[in-house]
Order: C-alpha cells, then structure tokens, then sequence
C-alpha cells in the first residue's frame, strides 16, 4: 500500500464515521466532491476512496451498511483502533495534514497503519495484527452479551439499545421508565487477559459512575462466561498507557 493510499484509507475512515457532517466539516460540498477532492490531492482514483470508504462502514457507519459481507482487513481494523476514541474535530484536523504534500505530522499519523503487513493485504487473514483480533475478539463478546442480557436481573423491566455506532463512550444502554444504566463489553479469549478502555470510555464511566457497567465476557474460546462490573473505575485497577500520540488508553489485567 502506498503513502497516498495510507492517506486515503484515513480520510475515507473519517468519511464513513462522519458521514455528510463530516463533509462539510472538509469543505466539501458532497461526497462526490468529497472523493474528487481527496483523490486529486492524494493521486488516488475517486472510485478508490469511495470503495475505502465502503469498507468501513460495517463498522463505522449509521446510515450505510457498506461491505458487511466481507472480512474486516488489517489496515482497516488498525485505522479503527487508533482513531476511534477521538473526536470529529480531532481527526478532520488529521485528514487535513494528510492531505498535504508535505506535513511533519505524515509519519505519525499513518504509524497504526504500519503495524500491520500491507503488502498483500487481500490475502491476510483478518486476525493477523493484534488491533483486527481486538475487533474480532470485541464483536463476538458483545453477540454473546446481547444473547445473554434477558438472564441480568439488574436490568430487569430496562429495554436495550445499542450505542455502539454513535462514539458515546459506551457500547449498550438500558432504558428504565425513569432511568437508566449504561454497558461497555469487553472480551477475552482466555479466563484472564489484558483488556483495554478508550480514553473516552474510561472519562464517561467515571462521569456516570454506578450507572456505567463493565461487561467482561471470558473465555469466549471454551465456556463464555459474564462479569458483570459496576462502576468500574473503583473496581478496576488501571494504567495509563499513550497509543501512537493520537488516542489515550487505560489498561487492566483481570
């Protein structure tokens, strides 16, 4: 993959997040303009941006369903992961720079995408770099919450609706008549294991303290099993780690 198709993806990656708002946001008047513009400044076909575009948003979009037939590729996890927790603002700032010639900025930007091996990506399998096996590991955790939340008894009587599309800070919330609580998930494949918090997520469970709950689903290889963790930055012991300069994580072992 070239350094103007590394580009592209990024920008294509804020297109599906953001949609027409994120458009605009570029200066663009449409996304017709949008994959024009961005393909004359990066020497990328229109129609390449378009179909990158497509790509994310099973993942990213609300509006488009894109190529949800298809196995997420590495690049496409890796850009997931390390611009997921920042905002509109943050990555329209990032895209910009990309799409300057010249930017001191370039290397760091495009570093998640080089974790991954590019050069034959179509044949790579989808869980050859640790951020495309975090999605993988994250989606089937959150298939067996979904399945599993009629037997939680303190959410009895609350409906459930997904938030994951919307950046929030949180993955589910459930509505009381008066209240309500909110739910991230988190997987492991073993019973223990290393998991990860967005910076975001962990300033939203702190704001809402015993309204947020942590759903950690171990063992999805062998027996899945869910623990249910109120409040959890009282509960759960962290560290701070900085991912790449551009998101902020806070790690726990349990």
């Amino acid at each position: 993959m070239t350094d103007s198709h590394q580009r592209a993806l990024i920008a294509a990656y804020f297109l599906s997040r953001f949609d027409r708002k994120g458009v605009r946001s570029l200066g663009y008047a449409n996304f017709t303009e949008a994959f024009e513009a961005i393909g004359a400044a990066l020497d990328v076909k229109p129609s390449t941006v378009k179909h990158m575009r497509d790509s994310f948003d099973p993942y990213c979009s609300q509006v488009r369903v894109g190529w949800y037939q298809r196995t997420i590729l590495p690049s496409r996890a890796n850009v997931i992961a390390a611009y997921a927790s920042l905002s509109e603002e943050a990555v329209a700032g990032i895209v910009q720079e990309l799409l300057l010639e010249t930017s001191p900025e370039v290397l760091l930007y495009l570093a998640p995408l080089n974790k991954a091996s590019l050069v034959h990506e179509s044949a790579v399998d989808a869980e050859a770099t640790p951020y495309a096996t975090r999605i993988k590991t994250g989606e089937e955790a959150e298939d067996f919450f979904k399945g599993y939340y009629p037997k939680l008894t303190v959410f009895s009587g609350a409906a459930l609706e997904d938030m994951r599309k919307l950046g929030v800070g949180f993955d589910f919330r459930a509505n009381f008549p008066n209240s309500y609580s909110v739910i991230e998930v988190k997987g492991l494949r073993a019973a223990q294991g290393a998991i990860s918090f967005t910076d975001k997520e962990w300033g939203v469970a702190g704001i809402l303290g015993d309204a947020y709950y942590l759903a950690l689903v171990r063992s999805l290889d062998t027996a899945p099993d869910l623990q249910l963790i109120k409040n959890p930055v009282k509960q759960v012991p962290v560290k701070r780690k900085t991912f790449e300069s551009v998101s902020i994580t806070w790690n726990a072992y349990l």
